[in-house]
Formats: C-alpha cells, structure tokens, sequence
C-alpha cells in the first residue's frame, strides 16, 4: 500500500488516481503520508491579540507612574484595573498560546512593577 501525494489517503500501489481527492499519482511512486503540521500533539501556534493588549495594559499604569503629582482614587482604581487586565490576558496567553510568550512574560513583569509602584504611591 502507498499514500496519495495530495491528501495522504492510503490507495492501492497500483492505482493512478487517488479515490479519495482523485489526484493523479505518479507511477511507482510510494509517497509517504502528508503531515500536517497541526496534529494533536502540537499546538497551534495563535495569534498576538492576547500579549499585545497585556503589553499595553501593563504599560499604562507603569508610564502614569512617572507622574510626579499624587494619585487620587480613580486614578488609584484605573492603575489597579489596567494590572489586573494585564495580569488576566498575559496569563491566558501563555497558557494558551505559542505565540507571543516572550511578550506575555515582559507584560507579567511590567505588571508586576506597576503594581508595585502603585502600591507605593500616595493618596
């Protein structure tokens, strides 16, 4: 037995077309199974729609603390929001997808200096 060059499917040694997709195979040759690069032990890659919002949601409360005026407390509430989004979306990200870790793990961090930074400022 041997596989269709197109889809895989294993055909008869002999047959000139594939059943299956009806791809015309090459004369004695045995092409070997496709592969596709999306089988169950390997995870799909995704997209950056997760670590790149984390970014920019870490990244805000990290740049407001530069203010040099005190906070009050919507500004307090937002900084601590923004943080927990952050913490939310780059968490998902890297329990969920392949792309885009390295971002997800500086989002982390960021978040975590915000938070930090935020629990330091005064009212």
């Amino acid at each position: 037995m041997s596989y269709c060059r197109a889809c895989g499917h294993q055909i008869h040694e002999s047959a000139l077309s594939c059943p299956q997709c009806g791809a015309v195979q090459a004369p004695g040759h045995h092409a070997q199974p496709a592969r596709s690069n999306h089988g169950p032990d390997t995870p799909l890659p995704g997209t950056l729609w997760l670590p790149v919002p984390a970014l920019i949601c870490s990244a805000i409360p990290l740049l407001a603390l530069f203010d040099s005026n005190g906070w009050d407390q919507d500004q307090l509430l937002g900084s601590f929001l923004f943080i927990t989004a952050a913490t939310v979306l780059a968490s998902v990200s890297l329990a969920k997808q392949t792309r885009g870790k390295g971002m997800a793990i500086a989002a982390l961090v960021m978040a975590a200096i915000a938070l930090l930074g935020t629990c330091g400022t005064r009212l």
